[in-house]
């Protein structure tokens, strides 16, 4: 079974989702269905760690902000390498997630929602700001999708593809329409403009900007970097511990942000793994 994608969503429109898709089979996954359309099982946060708190003997609770609010995380004896790394951190500290949605359902009407880490990993500002960036991109391709259903009389998926927009994205949204009543759209624009507000002089000067509506939802990086990479990681895994992330720096020849991106990439799509911390092997 393929491994599901780990979607780049702010906290605000993760948490202000209503409605989840438990799966009904062993082994496959549940959904978390936000009100623009993003159909999550995984997530990759990054933001600012704020607070640690021991819950029980086995579990801690952790609260990593991101521009919006906050995300939830719960690390137990199921992930005790999150749970170290999450009780050793001075509290603040810039911390990327890579993890699964976590629900809690007390009633029909409540749900509470968290991140269970399968990877957790100290990263730099400027790691946080890119994602702050990339998030705000794929939001804004969401929001043009959501704006342009809404306006249909019958919006349908096959509608939205002759509009540019990609299938994950068309079906996310049309699924979205289906589950809430009112979808205030405005709200998550004013939203992407506050997360954005502290980086727009920077990446005005680079010469960024937020795509147009046909611009593909998945902007895979360059298939080159990721292959020098993965052939890098055969090449330098000679005592079958891994291949450390100092020596990938040298040998690629990439800035740190750039090969942070590209590894986190990588484990995303279930190419590599992280059996020591800042040690990468093949899966």
């Amino acid at each position: 079974m393929p491994r599901e994608p780990a979607w780049r969503v702010f906290s605000a429109e993760y948490n202000s989702s209503k409605h989840y898709i438990k799966a009904t089979e062993p082994k496959k996954p549940s959904y978390v269905i936000t009100p623009l359309g993003a159909k999550i099982s995984r997530l990759f946060v990054v933001g600012v760690l704020t607070e640690v708190r021991l819950i029980t003997d086995e579990i801690v609770k952790a609260r990593v902000a991101d521009q919006t609010g906050a995300f939830y995380i719960l690390a137990g004896k199921f992930n005790p390498e999150s749970r170290q790394i999450l009780e050793s951190v001075k509290v603040p500290q810039f911390l990327a997630v890579v993890g699964k949605i976590n629900v809690f359902k007390p009633d029909e009407e409540t749900m509470y929602l968290s991140i269970v880490p399968e990877r957790v990993k100290v990263v730099k500002e400027v790691l946080r700001d890119y994602w702050v960036f990339d998030t705000a991109r794929r939001l804004k391709i969401r929001i043009d999708a959501m704006r342009e259903a809404l306006k249909m009389d019958v919006p349908t998926v096959n509608n939205l593809l002759e509009l540019g927009f990609s299938r994950k994205i068309s079906e996310g949204v049309i699924t979205a329409i289906k589950y809430y009543e009112k979808i205030n759209v405005e709200k998550y624009m004013d939203m992407l403009k506050d997360a954005l507000k502290h980086l727009l002089p920077e990446y005005k000067m680079l010469g960024y900007e937020l795509p147009s509506v046909e611009e593909e939802e998945e902007e895979e990086i360059g298939g080159e970097e990721e292959e020098l990479i993965l052939k890098l990681i055969d090449e330098l895994n000679k005592d079958n511990k891994g291949a450390s992330y100092e020596d990938l720096l040298e040998k690629s020849g990439l800035d740190p942000e750039k090969l942070d991106e590209i590894l986190i990439s990588l484990q995303e799509k279930g190419e590599i793994y992280e059996p020591l911390l800042g040690r990468f092997k093949r899966i």
